[in-house]
């Protein structure tokens, strides 16, 4: 989920990650291919602007606009979200000031991208937030929204690169969870299976989880999943290695924490100290892995700078802030 905010920095400020301008909200995705991952975001303007790695674990493009590129879209974006469908390529979702729904997709794994989608692309309500990840077994994605009530709604890509669902109420498939959502996160425990991760309304962190890759789902986990504090925001990517996959928080001192999850399906770690990895104050943050099984994870600064850091191995160390 791209979440919007505003840092609280003034005056000059450094230079951020690749000469990033002040992001109002981003996301990031894995690619297929021969590149690595590719990272969207929003300007002070709510323009879309993107930056890809050309070669997994490898140097990027730089920033460039897409209002060009891909004409006939969204003229400012608010929410982003992104994920691979399965068969390689990746499927971007944004809402735009209206807070209706647009798509577009690439046609090869880590090629070219179609045309846009939208509005309100498959027949999607009137929405506040969006988070998105790819399945394991035969489907392709999933995406989860919530409404302007901060209900809860979710449809799936039924084969990869192929045709979607309806939209479901979660009240309804997922009874007994959270009744509104302000922020959400999803990604695979490298596994195949879909852990999915809501804070509701009081800040109360919740969780569910796919039984088989594609497949069912078992019961909500909550409140305060983990022995989680009060969050702002949350993110998730899945790891490489022996591991499943990471969740990283923002508490109420807009402090950046941690978990992981020391096997793929398997048990979690307790949650990081304060300032995870050194980092500083942060408003909100993407993860996602490059395609060489090393996690990249950025953090858009209460300085309006944004940062990065990388794995050094497929869930192993990590390197240091750039």
């Amino acid at each position: 989920m791209a979440n919007t905010g505003t840092g609280q920095g003034q005056g000059t400020q450094p230079t951020s990650w690749d000469n990033a301008p002040i992001l109002e909200g981003m996301a990031a995705s894995q690619q297929g291919g021969s590149r690595g991952a590719q990272i969207w975001g929003t300007d002070q303007n709510y323009s879309l602007i993107t930056d890809f790695q050309e070669t997994p674990g490898g140097s990027w493009s730089g920033w460039f606009g897409l209002a060009d590129q891909w004409p006939n879209g969204p003229q400012q974006v608010i929410e982003i979200t992104a994920c691979q469908q399965n068969n390689g390529c990746v499927q971007l979702w944004v809402t735009d000031d209206e807070q209706q729904l647009w798509t577009i997709s690439q046609t090869s794994p880590g090629g070219n991208w179609g045309s846009w989608s939208g509005p309100n692309w498959n027949s999607a309500p009137i929405l506040t937030g969006i988070t998105s990840s790819q399945q394991g077994g035969t489907r392709g994605g999933q995406l989860w929204a919530t409404d302007i009530g901060n209900a809860l709604f979710t449809c799936y890509q039924e084969t990869p690169g192929g045709a979607w669902s309806g939209w479901m109420a979660a009240a309804t498939v997922w009874p007994n969870g959270p009744q509104q959502v302000i922020t959400m996160a999803a990604c695979q425990q490298n596994n195949g299976c879909v852990q999915f991760w809501a804070v509701d309304d009081l800040q109360q962190l919740w969780t569910i989880t796919q039984t088989s890759p594609g497949g069912n789902w078992g019961s909500w986990s909550g409140l305060n999943w983990n022995s989680a504090p009060p969050l702002n925001e949350i993110a998730a990517s899945q790891q490489g290695g022996t591991r499943g996959a990471q969740l990283w928080a923002i508490d109420q001192n807009y402090s950046l924490i941690s978990c992981f999850q020391e096997t793929p399906g398997g048990s979690w770690s307790a949650w990081s100290s304060e300032n995870w990895a050194d980092s500083p104050p942060v408003v909100f943050v993407t993860a996602c892995q490059q395609n060489n099984g090393c996690v990249q994870l950025w953090a858009m600064g209460t300085d309006d700078v944004l940062r990065s850091i990388s794995q050094t191995s497929p869930g192993g160390d990590w390197g240091g802030w750039s």
